[in-house]
């Protein structure tokens, strides 16, 4: 006895059609996706608080310091051993002490800024108060565990007619984030 088997063909018809790429926008969603009903995100809509809060910097991820060179410039132009003439380098370390990275923003050119006080607090040298910075959004990233060093010079023509022989405190503060700071001392000498 023979057994005739039959299979079912199927067959697949395959036309060809232009393709076309569906780009979601505002104008081939619905609404109720654009603009959703409460509180919910959207990223056609935004949300500039999340936002915010993704871009937020743990100040306490950062620590600073700074370092003069040489601690104790002469206002008579004798140079100290090792110096450089007539010139204080300040060097300002930022370091990111956690494990992720970290995007510092800001808001002009402007990365730090520089304060002279005298021995009794006040003021006598601001390093920007000269400067004019190019008005362009910019950014800095640190990844964990890692630092940036920014090194400026402050030359004595610029320092010696406004402070005496004396103590005093130099301050880098980063910017746009005021509590990175760290202070030193030096000195002048006669």
């Amino acid at each position: 006895m023979k057994i005739l088997m039959v299979f079912p063909l199927f067959c697949l018809v395959v036309t060809a059609a232009s393709a076309s790429d569906i780009n979601p926008s505002k104008q081939t969603l619905p609404d109720k996706f654009v603009n959703p009903p409460g509180k919910r995100y959207s990223i056609f809509a935004g949300d500039p608080e999340r936002v915010q809060r993704a871009n937020e910097v743990n100040i306490k991820d950062f620590s600073a310091e700074l370092s003069v060179e040489p601690k104790s410039l002469s206002i008579s132009g004798q140079v100290a051993e090792g110096a450089a003439p007539n010139q204080i380098k300040i060097s300002f370390k930022i370091k990111n002490t956690s494990k992720k990275k970290v995007t510092l923003s800001f808001p002009d050119a402007q990365r730090y800024d520089i304060a002279v006080n005298s021995s009794d607090g006040r003021l006598v040298y601001l390093w920007s108060a000269d400067k004019a910075y190019v008005q362009t959004e910019g950014i800095s990233f640190v990844n964990g565990g890692e630092s940036i060093t920014f090194i400026d010079f402050l030359p004595l023509e610029l320092i010696k007619d406004k402070m005496p022989p004396g103590s005093y405190t130099v301050q880098m503060i980063l910017a746009n984030y005021p509590e990175v700071t760290a202070t030193t001392n030096f000195q002048l000498i006669p």
